[in-house]
């Protein structure tokens, strides 16, 4: 079975719109809400660039050449000039999914940082500055 992607419904800027209102009327619900916002931060940014990915013809793996790496992902938005931005919001992703305690130092075990160890810490204010972020990713991405 193979599906058809028009790349802009996976487009996150108005998930990330709706997550700085409830950010800015002061809605944020606690540390579930917080990790979970985090880690959907990034795979957002992630399936939107596979996506267009995808519709541009480089294909990646799996049955239907629609499941990409990381290290690709990475690479090209580093190539850009925003590695500081992906590092953040993945380093937080990996505390927020993998990690408990917080704050916390991780470990990375993907390329191009392979091997560092972050010193990571999760809050509402941390979320914010993580979102200011994406949008410097997003608008990258919707003018690719």
């Amino acid at each position: 079975m193979q599906g058809n992607i028009d790349p802009e419904v996976l487009n996150p800027r108005q998930y990330f719109d709706f997550l700085n209102q409830v950010i800015n009327e002061n809605k944020v619900i606690g540390c579930v809400f917080v990790r979970r916002v985090i880690s959907s931060i990034f795979y957002a940014l992630f399936n939107y660039w596979g996506a267009k990915r995808y519709k541009s013809g480089k294909k990646g793996s799996g049955p239907n050449g629609d499941s990409y790496r990381l290290d690709d992902f990475f690479k090209e938005l580093s190539g850009k000039g925003l590695g500081y931005a992906i590092y953040e919001i993945f380093v937080h992703r990996v505390a927020a999914d993998h990690y408990v305690l917080n704050p916390n130092r991780i470990s990375i075990w993907v390329r191009p940082w392979k091997g560092l160890q972050d010193d990571v810490e999760i809050s509402r204010d941390k979320l914010s500055e993580l979102l200011v972020y994406a949008y410097e990713i997003l608008d990258y991405l919707e003018n690719k």
